[in-house]
């Protein structure tokens, strides 16, 4: 009989992607999300990890459990700070609770690089020091502590992603290097806030679903954290001038004020950049998709949505 692994947030652009990658390599899915999805050969459950009978429901008779569900977004969980409490971190004892009562032998957590907040040491590692800088970040910070408190009193075995800028196709317009193809796609100016030195390491959304899944099938992961990402590094201005590049259209970028921007200025990280050492060593994780390839795919692929809720075709271009 095939391994069955939940996937809390299945219907989203990473849950997809990682869907996609159990189901390649054998293993059966089952998916729980408030949102429809349009991936085939998995089993759906539609509705909300607060929802305890839903929860229950969906981790019935399976052998693993992927929690990628969480309220998320710089504006969305800034304004709605108690609402990003609840879903992020009763949704995930929610989940911890239903695995522990039905015996799930594993689970596989997302965290978020925005637990590192600026970092004083780069590239950073998973011993850095934690210095969430947003309600999200705690609520992420919060729910690891959440799982090794699980394993520690019930055995329950863990791995913990902290991913690092994961970007494809199905991410909305509120992300930046979206918001950037959408803009130059539609002959506008790509918006940069500040003077756009901040710096990132972009991860496509396959190489992180690889990470997710190598997570959950090897034994060297339980009880371990690990960077998920790319440590290819660039600055906003110079994606925005990629982007530019990539799609052949003529436009300029428009840098405004930061106090203009979604993230404060307060909240803004200047450096995030992983070491994925560790990953490479304990699972054999290694990214297969460079930056420019990734850029390619979101412009030839050309649907950027506006919002979560938006219908997203995922059969074009291999999707």
């Amino acid at each position: 009989m095939k391994e069955v692994a939940v996937v809390t947030g299945g219907g989203g652009f990473i849950g997809s992607a990682v869907a996609r990658c159990l189901l390649s390599n054998g293993i059966s899915v089952r998916i729980i999300d408030i949102m429809e999805s349009n991936i085939n050969g998995v089993e759906k459950i539609k509705g909300s990890i607060l929802d305890q009978n839903v929860v229950s429901e969906a981790v019935r008779g399976c052998d693993a459990v992927i929690h990628l569900a969480a309220m998320l977004g710089v504006r969305k969980t800034e304004i709605e700070r108690l609402d990003c409490l609840n879903i992020n971190i009763v949704g995930t004892v929610n989940i911890l609770d239903a695995c522990v009562k039905d015996g799930i032998k594993r689970i596989v957590f997302s965290s978020s690089s925005e637990i590192y907040g600026e970092p004083a040491i780069t590239p950073i590692k998973e011993e850095s020091e934690k210095k969430p800088k947003s309600v999200y970040a705690l609520t992420k910070l919060i729910s690891e502590e959440y799982l090794a408190a699980y394993h520690k009193r019930y055995g329950l075995n863990y791995s913990i992603i902290r991913f690092f800028n994961v970007y494809g196709i199905g991410q909305v317009a509120e992300f930046v290097l979206p918001r950037f193809v959408k803009a130059v796609l539609e002959d506008n100016s790509p918006v940069v806030y500040g003077n756009g030195d901040q710096v990132r390491s972009f991860c496509y959304m396959d190489d992180a679903a690889t990470g997710v899944y190598l997570a959950l099938i090897k034994d060297e992961a339980n009880g371990e954290v690990f960077n998920i990402g790319n440590n290819e590094e660039i600055s906003i201005t110079n994606l925005a001038r990629k982007v530019i590049e990539i799609s052949g259209k003529d436009t300029k970028i428009q840098y405004v004020d930061m106090s203009e921007a979604d993230r404060s200025e307060g909240r803004d990280i200047l450096f995030r950049k992983p070491d994925i050492s560790k990953a490479r060593k304990l699972i054999g994780y290694s990214p297969q998709v460079c930056l420019d390839e990734g850029i390619r795919k979101l412009v030839d692929h050309g649907n950027i949505p506006d919002s979560w809720y938006e219908p997203m075709n995922y059969t074009k271009h291999g999707y």
